[in-house]
């Protein structure tokens, strides 16, 4: 399958477009990466170096018009400017079939909080490209940007008994802005992963063990699969399931080697797992 991925490329953090062409490339799929930004490393290390790409958008999308590539699967993840939006509409407008699965990461914030190259007007522009896609993977924070509830007052909210219906309630706000398919990752819970699963209608989750919080790029390496797996043709629950135990295999050996988190897990050494899934 030929996927179109559109996100940044970090120099450092095994993250982003690192991440993506590594997983989706070892499930068999054509990887066309377009940078959205090019940084030295990704934003949670100390410093780092940021060059905008949105003005060699263009030029590099159009030449693979001219030469006629339509897409089977578009995903799109990091945005550095708001005016990248539309260029991703008129891609998923201009490069695709019929059957084209429109995958949207979108990527905002974490723990509660914006990231610091994301400001409300980009922020905004983001719900409104997820509000157009056929799946999107949002995180905890995330999925309570696109539908305005208070992260806050919504984590205090959780309890055990509640777990569940909590995140139905918020897995099908995100639903009604227009996409089918929802992926909320990444609660963690009672030394627990949860992944919670919402397809058009249907209602499920994954459950992992967590080890040692948050790695760069896992939020990546789960909408990759998801996507690559949604792909191949397999179902929502099962894309996410081969996502979620993935990464936590991979954040386990990080864990246990001590590495840090701002560099990632070392991903490489299971791509083997995602060859064998699409035997």
């Amino acid at each position: 399958m030929k996927i179109a991925v559109i996100n940044d490329l970090s120099g450092m953090g095994r993250c982003s477009l690192v991440a993506s062409i590594s997983m989706l490339g070892a499930m068999g799929h054509q990887v066309f990466p377009v940078p959205t930004a090019i940084l030295s490393n990704q934003t949670g290390y100390p410093k780092f170096s940021f060059v905008d790409f949105t003005g060699h958008m263009d030029e590099y999308i159009a030449n693979w018009q001219d030469m006629g590539v339509v897409f089977d699967v578009i995903y799109s993840g990091f945005l550095s400017n708001q005016s990248q939006v539309q260029k991703i509409k008129d891609m998923h407008a201009n490069m695709s079939h019929k059957n084209t699965l429109f995958v949207v990461d979108p990527v905002m914030g974490d723990g509660g909080q914006k990231y610091a190259t994301f400001d409300d007007n980009l922020c905004k522009q983001v719900t409104n490209l997820a509000c157009v896609a056929d799946v999107v993977t949002p995180n905890v924070t995330e999925a309570c940007m696109l539908t305005n509830t208070n992260y806050n007052d919504f984590v205090l909210s959780l309890t055990d008994d509640n777990l569940q219906i909590q995140f139905l309630s918020l897995a099908k706000k995100v639903s009604a802005l227009g996409p089918q398919k929802v992926v909320v990752t990444g609660c963690e819970r009672q030394n627990k992963v949860y992944n919670f699963v919402y397809d058009n209608g249907n209602f499920g989750y994954t459950q992992n063990q967590m080890y040692g919080g948050h790695y760069s790029g896992t939020g990546d390496i789960m909408a990759s699969i998801i996507a690559g797996e949604l792909a191949s043709g397999k179902d929502l629950f099962f894309a996410t399931k081969t996502a979620a135990d993935f990464v936590a295999v991979a954040v386990k050996d990080a864990f246990e080697a001590g590495v840090d988190k701002n560099d990632g897990v070392n991903f490489e050494k299971f791509l083997h797992l995602l060859v064998q899934s699409q035997k």
